[in-house]
């Protein structure tokens, strides 16, 4: 069971080598993605996860996602610190939808219940492996003390505009390589998500 959180955790908190041009932020798409970290640091994922691309949800349902996310807090907190976006790209036009790519940096604090489900030796370095294969050991530190792990996470998501001008958001995963495919099109892909 631990290690489906671990998966779902990595989904949701992945990353990879920003490569996008700088250029200014849309307000909307920096409001949206305030938003949705606030909500986040809130731990108020019904919330958070509206803001989210629904095209996600075709292929996991977002209760699903909001369970996980509840379910997790009971051994452990996530917050994010620091969080700020460091780069965008041009808008890319897509049938009705349009894409930007952001690249954002995090300083991200997981800290593990005293006497909860992670709290057990096999269990933190499961949940220290996995964050050092994600973010690299030097950006991983744990504080055995505070039974915290603190990360400088560098991560990319991508703003979808559906046509309406309402902007959602969803995270850039090359791990799940199906799951891009499916939320992007070929054409998105090649311009945006596979740009190294």
């Amino acid at each position: 069971m631990i290690t489906r959180y671990l998966i779902l955790i990595s989904f949701f908190f992945i990353t990879i080598s920003p490569a996008i041009t700088q250029v200014p932020v849309d307000p909307a798409i920096q409001a949206k993605f305030d938003a949705f970290i606030n909500y986040s640091n809130k731990q108020q994922w019904d919330s958070a996860f509206s803001l989210v691309y629904p095209k996600l949800f075709s292929r996991v349902p977002k209760q699903d996602l909001v369970d996980m996310m509840q379910r997790m807090q009971v051994g452990m907190t996530l917050k994010m610190n620091n969080t700020h976006i460091i780069a965008s790209s041009s808008p890319v036009q897509d049938g009705t939808e349009s894409f930007v790519k952001l690249s954002y940096e995090s300083d991200i604090i997981v800290t593990i219940e005293k006497g909860g489900i992670y709290d057990s030796p096999k269990a933190i370095q499961a949940i220290g492996d996995q964050f050092k294969s994600t973010y690299g050991g030097r950006s991983v530190v744990w504080h055995e003390d505070q039974k915290q792990y603190s990360i400088r996470a560098t991560k990319n998501m991508m703003a979808v505009n559906p046509g309406n001008s309402d902007w959602k958001l969803v995270e850039i995963n090359p791990e799940q390589p199906e799951l891009m495919e499916f939320l992007f099109s070929a054409k998105i892909l090649d311009e945006l998500v596979r740009v190294e």
